[in-house]
């Protein structure tokens, strides 16, 4: 695929002013691939020339209304008219914390910016509530970017050392080796040898932060009963258990994974679509590990944690996710999943379609079962990518490798899905020709 003209003249616009054309590593394609958007409207994005692409990457995830969601819209404006930032709490964000309260069972919660900001302030809390300094985090999970969590998240599969001593390689340079003396690494899905770090190490040990479903790698599930046993060592260990919900969050369930598993966390972190593409994220936790949260004892704050604009439009996105809207995106990505297996199976092409109804992934593989990030690392990356460059060409886009489970909103409808599995027979038919 190569952009048009005037998408790749803005694009150089684009990187006379900023590194690489912008601002996140993972919008670079190339300058001849990369895209300038122009629009977005429900299930749909335009570039620059007016091609047009049913979109399953939903900006990362937050979208899960749909683009310009008139209901989120019309509440963003209807608050400007009171102004945005206060330095002083508001009525939207109380009435947004009541409304986390109310989907996702926590006691209570606080507000960031970002998924990066609510688990770093999640993570202090885990300390300062512990009286402990180190964490434990698990090969392939991502919690955003702030050094002491990017660590493995997606290293080279050469670089990651023997399973049962797994090497810690961070995502990339500038990370201060000296942090990575505070966390402890092991793989997903497996209870011995998480328990034996565990046993080993858990009186450094301030929490356990993990993604309950593997988000940024091949929405990989947990084992049946592997939660419930994370759970139980936090419990015996006095660990604070951190659900990384900020994919999960309102999207696999209205109570996130929380509810999809029936499984609580003492801290669980939120973001994405909790205010459908607006910049909001939140901690929400226990009274017990966050009752503590204020001056000289705990330290949180942020100048535009909870402003005006973001609380209404999580306060608007979860009165639409409370009456239903998830039944819409659980039936779409249920009908997706169903036709990409089918042409998997048709086509002879080895792989597995994984993860729940709202976020699944394809994985280009011969195994039977994928439990982690080796599993996923040692799939066929090569082919896949392959698909994903003749999906764009058709007007279907996913992300562009298996990192990122194709996101689903209620804006999609099941004429998209029947045109994204046509799409994706004839990407996969042209790459095995």
């Amino acid at each position: 695929m190569q952009s048009g003209q005037k998408t790749r003249e803005m694009f150089q616009r684009a990187k006379a002013c900023m590194p690489s054309g912008v601002t996140s590593n993972y919008r670079y394609w190339g300058d001849e691939k990369s895209l300038v958007l122009k629009r977005g409207q429900g299930a749909y994005i335009w570039d620059q020339d007016d091609k047009k692409y049913l979109d399953y990457r939903m900006g990362f995830g937050p979208a899960i209304l749909g683009h310009g969601f008139p209901a989120v819209l019309d509440a963003v404006t209807e608050a400007l008219n009171m102004g945005n930032v206060f330095a002083m709490t508001h009525e939207y964000e109380i009435k947004a914390a009541e409304k986390i309260k109310a989907v996702t069972g926590v006691d209570l919660v606080r507000y960031a910016n970002s998924g990066t900001e609510a688990t770093m302030h999640a993570i202090r809390i885990a300390r300062a509530y512990t009286g402990r300094e180190k964490i434990l985090k698990f090969e392939g999970h991502y919690h955003g970017f702030h050094d002491m969590v990017l660590w493995s998240t997606f290293p080279p599969i050469t670089s990651v050392g023997y399973r049962k001593a797994p090497v810690k390689v961070p995502q990339g340079s500038g990370i201060p080796h000296a942090i990575g003396q505070l966390v402890l690494m092991v793989p997903f899905n497996d209870e011995e040898l998480l328990e034996k770090k565990v046993k080993e190490n858990w009186g450094d040990i301030a929490c356990i932060i993990m993604e309950p479903i593997m988000g940024n790698c091949g929405s990989v599930e947990p084992r049946p009963g592997y939660l419930e046993f994370v759970r139980a060592l936090c419990d015996r260990y006095g660990i604070v258990l951190i659900f990384d919900e900020v994919k999960t969050g309102f999207r696999v369930a209205k109570g996130g994974a929380q509810e999809y598993f029936n499984i609580r966390a003492d801290m669980a972190t939120y973001a994405k679509a909790l205010g459908n593409g607006f910049p909001i994220a939140a901690i929400g936790g226990t009274k017990e590990v966050m009752g503590d949260i204020g001056f000289l004892k705990i330290p949180h704050g942020g100048t535009y944690s909870g402003n005006v604009v973001a609380t209404a439009a999580a306060c608007a996105t979860l009165k639409e996710i409370e009456a239903g809207s998830l039944d819409k995106v659980t039936a779409h990505g249920h009908r997706l999943k169903k036709g990409i297996a089918t042409v998997l199976k048709e086509q002879g092409l080895p792989g597995l379609v994984l993860g729940p109804d709202a976020m699944p992934a394809v994985v280009i593989t011969e195994a039977e079962a994928v439990h982690d990030y080796r599993d996923v690392a040692a799939s066929d990356h090569a082919i896949y990518e392959q698909i994903i460059w003749k999906l764009f060409e058709r007007g279907v886009m996913p992300d562009t490798g298996v990192h990122e489970p194709w996101f689903i909103s209620a804006s999609h409808t099941d004429a998209d899905a029947d045109l994204a599995i046509g799409a994706f027979e004839e990407a996969v038919k042209e790459v095995l020709a």
